[in-house]
């Protein structure tokens, strides 16, 4: 009996089905990486499970799997899924360092730490991994640990306006504020044009009572951002602060109110309560100014 009237034979047919099936895998797979990459997350994934039903041990589906739940938020799926990729590739960067970043956003801190650790292993000279180590140990506030991770990202990328602004964030959360402003200054000097720099960096002059600097940082960024109210509170706040606030007292008014006419009933209520206007509460052009509504 001819059971293969075609004349191929079995080997030919196994031969044919494998080059069929590695197609249908590669259209799957570029189908997912198209969609993938105009954010089409949830049809990316589809196509990754159809890929995955024809090569299910393939490093690349699993990988790019997990950073398609990552981009969806679906941080502990995509967790499962590098790990899969980890147990095909166990020293891959790409997989450590995404793994360490969706366990960053659930806030499963010393988790990432450790998923960072390993991927440095793995490429010591790598900027992102050591700055991403900076930002769980700065939440976890290990401010000497994460003031050296950013020092050894800036040591790889010496001009990286985010290294230097977010070392200005650990120094100045610690208290550390002459050497925060210099960290900011740094980040200015890449990036000049930034509201938070400026911003931040007026906030530390603030807290080491140097008035004038705060409010020429200050000033700079509500160039940058007019229409912010809590950068003209804050220079209102500085002019207060000042020991002759007596010849100050218009300059108060006037950045108070810019804040006012922004957001009147939360800087309404901030000021009522803030010390810094103690001297001049009854002074009637602050008067006058808190009590703009009740008229």
């Amino acid at each position: 009996m001819n059971l293969n009237p075609a004349g191929s034979s079995p080997s030919e047919e196994s031969g044919a089905t494998l080059a069929q099936t590695a197609h249908d895998y590669l259209d799957w797979y570029q189908r997912a990486t198209v969609l993938r990459h105009t954010g089409r997350y949830e049809e990316a994934l589809a196509s990754y499970e159809k890929t995955l039903e024809l090569r299910p041990n393939d490093y690349w589906t699993w990988y790019h799997r997990g950073n398609v739940l990552a981009s969806l938020k679906r941080y502990a799926s995509a967790i499962a899924s590098y790990d899969r990729a980890l147990e095909l590739r166990p020293d891959d960067y790409w997989a450590w360092y995404h793994r360490g970043n969706a366990l960053s956003d659930l806030k499963r801190s010393q988790e990432a730490i450790a998923c960072y650790d390993r991927a440095l292993e793995l490429r010591p000279n790598d900027y992102w991994a050591w700055y991403q180590r900076g930002n769980v140990l700065e939440d976890l506030s290990r401010t000497e640990e994460a003031i050296a991770s950013y020092d050894k990202a800036l040591d790889i990328k010496p001009n990286d306006y985010w290294a230097w602004y977010r070392r200005g964030e650990v120094l100045r959360y610690a208290r550390g504020y002459e050497k925060a402003i210099e960290s900011y200054r740094k980040a200015l000097e890449i990036r000049g044009d930034d509201y938070w720099a400026w911003y931040r960096q007026g906030l530390a002059w603030q807290e080491i009572k140097n008035y004038p600097q705060a409010i020429a940082c200050l000033k700079k960024a509500s160039a940058i951002k007019p229409h912010n109210a809590k950068v003209h509170y804050q220079i209102a706040c500085c002019y207060a602060s000042d020991e002759n606030i007596a010849n100050y007292v218009d300059l108060v008014v006037e950045f108070l109110r810019n804040s006012l006419s922004l957001d009147f009933d939360y800087y309404q209520t901030q000021a009522a309560k803030e010390a810094k206007f103690a001297k001049i509460r009854d002074d009637h052009r602050f008067h006058a100014l808190m009590n703009l509504n009740n008229d």
